[in-house]
């Protein structure tokens, strides 16, 4: 059995302003980085055997809290990256909405193959995830695995670990730094937690 440990990286100025993010690379805030410290406290005692994590850095730097002293090889890849939102990043909402009127609509409906120009659609991004867990899981059927990424592509990893249909995608949420756990066996996945954010309560 293996166990993925699976965090959502630490909060940024962006998320804060509600700025779409997707391959943009956007640094921690010092919040970010209270919260990854917040959940390295509560996993310090977890004895990890592989990490990985998104090449973008909000999520490597999480993924390099959490670890902290452990001889615990992380490997950065762009696999777990966030998908990809083309035109809508650096924008916020109200300002898609404005500028891409037509192709805010269409984000805004059960369409797995919408994608912004320039970006991608839910379908590819679960396919680039599936593959990534099939790799993950193929590397390391046992042990206990740090998996940092991002909201959107940690949700495509989920519901590839969990073999969940691909409309799916729009029934989970992800909090930053939030944790989930889901245990793997030869034939099977189970969701042990999801969205888990009690290591953060009481921080400013």
């Amino acid at each position: 059995m293996a166990t993925l440990y699976i965090v959502r990286h630490g909060e940024t100025e962006w998320n804060a302003a509600g700025r779409i993010q997707g391959h943009t690379d956007v640094a921690l805030s010092e919040k970010g980085r209270q919260q990854a410290q917040a959940l390295a406290h509560r996993l310090a005692r977890v004895p990890f055997d592989a990490a990985y994590a998104s090449d973008l850095s909000r999520a490597s730097e999480t993924a390099r809290i959490i670890v902290g002293e452990r001889d615990v090889p992380l490997a950065t890849t762009p696999q777990l990256r966030e998908y990809h939102k083309g035109i809508f990043e650096g924008l916020t909402n109200s300002e898609i909405k404005r500028r891409y009127p037509e192709q805010f609509a269409a984000s805004v409906v059960n369409d797995l193959d919408f994608a912004p120009t320039g970006g991608e659609s839910i379908r590819q991004t679960t396919s680039r995830l599936a593959a990534f867990v099939a790799h993950l899981l193929e590397h390391h059927p046992e042990g206990n695995l740090l998996v940092v990424g991002h909201g959107g592509s940690l949700r495509s990893a989920v519901v590839a670990l969990l073999a969940l249909p691909l409309e799916a995608n729009w029934k989970f949420v992800m909090g930053n730094c939030a944790l989930s756990i889901v245990e793997t066996y030869p034939d099977n996945a189970v969701l042990r937690l999801y969205n888990d954010r009690s290591h953060l309560n009481g921080l400013r």
